[in-house]
């Protein structure tokens, strides 16, 4: 019989999933408590809530959030990455972490915009550029033919202006010599 702790750590967590843009699992035992609460605060900074959850209580929060084929990645004591806004940040920064504090800090795979990725992919995921610079890549992707355009039609400006200026001292020398 579940108790009532257990009941409102679904909850929280069922809340948590079903909000989040990507969630990244890690296996997090051998660090030591001073190297946990690093990890804690470098994932706070960017904005991401980092929790150690029960596996038993995440699979029943993943199922009710809807996201299928999570479950199969919780087996014991296990650390969650949650990221909400730009869904890259979380993996980024789990693969710093698992770089910085292996091989005790191992990456069991995540969720990417209600996408499951597994273990072996999380290095791919992290490599992906944040939302801010796709976004940079776009406008500048928009911007160039329209700066092309702008560049080349200033220069057949420059040459009209070129042309009509001839045409004027052309016409100045014919009234001077009559």
């Amino acid at each position: 019989m579940p108790t009532q702790a257990k009941t409102e750590e679904v909850a929280r967590l069922t809340e948590k999933f079903a909000k989040a843009a990507s969630l990244v699992l890690a296996d997090y035992r051998g660090l030591t408590a001073n190297e946990m609460v690093e990890l804690r605060e470098r994932f706070s900074k960017q904005g991401l809530d980092y929790r150690v959850v029960k596996d038993t209580l995440a699979r029943i929060a993943a199922k009710e959030a809807g996201i299928e084929g999570l479950s199969e990645l919780f087996s014991g004591p296990i650390g969650v990455a949650i990221g909400y806004d730009d869904p890259s940040v979380a993996f980024k920064l789990s693969e710093e972490c698992r770089k910085a504090y292996a091989p005790k800090y191992t990456l069991k795979g995540g969720v990417f915009e209600g996408v499951v990725v597994k273990e072996s992919e999380v290095a791919k995921y992290a490599t992906l550029p944040s939302r801010p610079e796709l976004w940079a890549r776009l406008a500048m992707l928009l911007s160039s033919p329209m700066r092309s355009l702008a560049v080349v039609l200033e220069a057949k400006i420059r040459q009209l202006a070129v042309v009509l200026n001839e045409v004027k001292e052309q016409r100045a020398d014919g009234k001077e010599e009559a």
